[in-house]
């Protein structure tokens, strides 16, 4: 664990502030456009490192801040992609597009209110490409995106302060990063159930 802290220390300390905080940026905007990486443990990781020049409070609003931002801008990348250079120019799969729309109506809630919903249970990948592909609204849906961010990273790093006062912050840091594991873990292993529960979407 000492040799984590040391590595996790050193790597901070040669990024800065700045550069920490552009990095989580974009593991952000590749976790909402390309493909999952963790971002939960980024957040966690990132709070405990506190840099000089910042106390805990204003440094958790510029977390929460940047990983609102980088889910706007991938989720928004995503949209704008498939709906102007596929949808836009003919070139989407029209089976597959068909098979995204079947599996949202296929759901119990149909509509963007699936984008909070994802937050709990992820049944719904590439949040974007089915903006596009079932014809949300964008606006509704880039609010939810925004929100569901802003009050599930703010509620991790609450996580993280809380175990940060009872324990010695290089023990608090891995009981959190266990905990967040954890619920990521119980979110994934929420978003099989749902999954088999309700089978596999109907065809035609």
């Amino acid at each position: 664990m000492g040799v984590l802290d040391e590595f996790f220390s050193g790597l901070f300390a040669f990024l800065g502030p700045l550069g920490a905080v552009l990095v989580m940026f974009v593991i952000f905007v590749v976790d909402a456009a390309i493909f999952p990486a963790l971002p939960e443990v980024i957040v966690v990781l990132t709070y405990s490192y506190i840099p000089p020049g910042f106390d805990g409070v204003s440094w958790a609003f510029l977390l929460v801040a940047i990983a609102v931002a980088g889910e706007a801008v991938g989720n928004g990348a995503l949209y704008l992609f498939v709906k102007r250079a596929l949808i836009g120019r003919g070139h989407m799969p029209r089976g597959l597009e068909r098979l995204m729309q079947r599996w949202i109506q296929f759901l119990l809630v149909k509509d963007e209110r699936i984008i909070l919903v994802n937050r709990v249970a992820p049944v719904v990948p590439f949040v974007g490409a089915f903006i596009a592909a079932c014809h949300w609204n964008v606006r509704r849906s880039l609010v939810y995106i925004v929100s569901g961010a802003a009050v599930k990273y703010a509620l991790l790093i609450v996580l993280v302060a809380v175990v940060g006062v009872a324990y010695d912050p290089g023990i608090a840091r891995w009981i959190a990063i266990g905990l967040v594991l954890g619920l990521v873990a119980a979110s994934l292993l929420g978003s099989v159930v749902i999954k088999r529960r309700l089978g596999a979407p109907p065809r035609g």
